[in-house]
């Protein structure tokens, strides 16, 4: 858990207080432990909490944002329904309408607008590639949410169907069982060959980054799977772009780290897969990923919230 003090212009001041989630996972619990560091970082500024104009809380899973309500969250047990926002108030003493909800995958983007790659943009796309592929949209200067506040969860449209199962949703082939940090690993352990240099990393030294610096080296089958994990991202970003046109679209989380190796290949294949009637103006880029994003994002969606 992060708690900082951020100024209207995206400063953090001070310094961010970052503390374990612990394993009782009791909303009652969690918000008194989000109170307490509250006010230990209003403390080390001098500030009151009076003189804070709104108090942005991200968190994950399935929100409903004009009710304060965390719907499930499949990373904290037990949560189902919870008055996330009007817990924080009671706790912090404060009026429900200075405490905002955000989902996590969208403080990501929302802190790009703010201070980041993103500054000005109206039309953009954040995805998150990691374990999953997260994600994050803002069209017309909007984020998109949906009518269950569900918009967004790019990383499990159907990319191949009946392809690679999911597990934890049942659905077969879905874009980040392709084209993750997890998937890359996965099918790169589905066939090494015995003359790859990823063959003598043993499949607990296999990672996402180790695939990629051995494909930068050389390797042959490492450079296939980064290539068709590439391909795999710009199909998908095809689709983003013919659903929803934006400017930009943003690469974060542990793949996102590969750079240029990554974006060069990803843009080969977008151009390859873009339709002929007229030519790609949209942008790729890294994010800028500003230290505490999550929380710079959760300040901004505040900001953006409450009538100052």
């Amino acid at each position: 858990m992060t708690v900082g003090l951020v100024s209207r212009t995206g400063e953090i001041l001070g310094q961010a207080r970052c503390e374990p989630l612990g394993d009782d996972h009791d909303p009652n619990v969690i918000v008194r432990h989000i109170a307490r560091m509250v006010q230990k970082v209003l403390a080390s500024q001098s500030v009151s909490l009076g003189a804070v104009a709104g108090v942005g809380v991200c968190s994950p899973g399935l929100l409903d944002f004009d009710k304060g309500l965390v719907k499930a969250a499949a990373n904290l047990r037990g949560w189902r329904d919870v008055p996330l926002t009007q817990l924080m108030a009671d706790q912090l003493g404060i009026d429900r309408s200075r405490v905002v909800l955000e989902n996590d995958g969208n403080t990501a983007l929302l802190a790009e607008l703010w201070i980041g790659a993103a500054k000005g943009k109206k039309d953009v796309v954040l995805l998150t590639l990691g374990t999953g592929i997260g994600s994050g949209i803002v069209s017309g200067g909007q984020l998109v949410r949906g009518c269950n506040g569900q918009a967004g969860e790019l990383g499990h449209s159907i990319l191949i169907p009946e392809g690679r199962p999911n597990k934890a949703t049942g659905v077969q082939g879905i874009w980040e069982m392709y084209a993750s940090a997890t998937a890359v690993v996965a099918r790169a352990k589905e066939g090494i060959p015995a003359d790859s240099t990823l063959h003598g990393l043993g499949p607990e030294g296999l990672g996402c980054k180790e695939v990629f610096k051995h494909a930068a080296d050389g390797d042959t089958y490492a450079q296939g799977v980064v290539k068709e994990t590439a391909r795999f991202l710009a199909i998908g970003c095809i689709n983003c772009a013919r659903c929803l046109d934006p400017q930009l679209i943003l690469f974060t989380g542990g793949m996102a780290e590969a750079g240029d190796q990554l974006l060069t290949q990803v843009r080969e294949q977008f151009a390859l897969h873009h339709w002929s009637i007229a030519p790609v103006r949209l942008e790729f880029r890294i994010a800028d990923s500003p230290a505490h994003a999550g929380l710079l994002g959760a300040a901004y969606a505040a900001l953006l919230a409450i009538d100052f």
